[in-house]
């Protein structure tokens, strides 16, 4: 993944937040914002749904105008971001989920291209409300409706689960440079017990 990269995410990925207890309410097909990657857990990922403003009706576009007209010691108006991709988009932030590339279902691509946000400004201004809707999640576990702590947890078990096992099979299976550097050194055992005998057997002659 590729952070201000859009994506989709899997159905599995769907439905291991709802076994978890948490509430997805959009479609699979729309996409998913890879806003930044995890500090304690590179593995994992943040992304933020969006969707199209031309997909909602005058009131739910009233009721999130007023969210992000909050003051900004609001924690309620750091909900909603209102930008542009390639169209004027909704940044659902606070239903911001974590996720890692086995849950990602493939680029979310326009006009045959990966669709990335350039916008610097723009991705700043989603970051800021993105760490305050964390640190709100931080202090408050399971806060929100998709019970971002309880799927982080569980990503972050797999992960561990993940890295033990090839752990694990890189002590008992050697590496293929172990194998070639045993192979060089048995050969030359071969070569120099080969050696020695035709010496001996020389010896013996004379």
């Amino acid at each position: 993944m590729k952070p201000t990269g859009f994506y989709k995410l899997s159905s599995e990925y769907l439905e291991l937040v709802k076994r978890l207890g948490g509430t997805y309410r959009d479609n699979k097909e729309r996409p998913v914002y890879c806003c930044i990657q995890d500090r304690d857990r590179p593995e994992i990922y943040w992304a933020i749904p969006t969707s199209d403003i031309s997909h909602r009706t005058p009131e739910q576009l009233a009721r999130i105008k007023r969210y992000c007209s909050f003051e900004a010691r609001d924690i309620r108006s750091c909900y909603y971001h209102i930008g542009h991709t390639n169209r004027p988009a909704i940044f659902k932030i606070s239903n911001v989920l974590p996720v890692t590339e086995k849950h990602i279902d493939g680029e979310y691509t326009s006009q045959g291209s990966h669709l990335i946000l350039r916008d610097k400004k723009l991705i700043s201004e989603i970051e800021k409300k993105l760490f305050r809707i964390l640190f709100d999640e931080k202090r408050h576990p399971d806060k929100y409706e998709q019970h971002i702590t309880s799927v982080y947890s569980f990503l972050a078990d797999e992960i561990t689960q993940i890295n033990s096992k090839q752990n694990d099979v890189c002590k008992v299976k050697p590496s293929l440079m172990d194998r070639v550097e045993k192979g060089k050194e048995k050969v030359a055992q071969q070569t120099l017990s080969g050696k020695n005998k035709t010496e001996k057997t020389a010896y013996d002659k004379s």
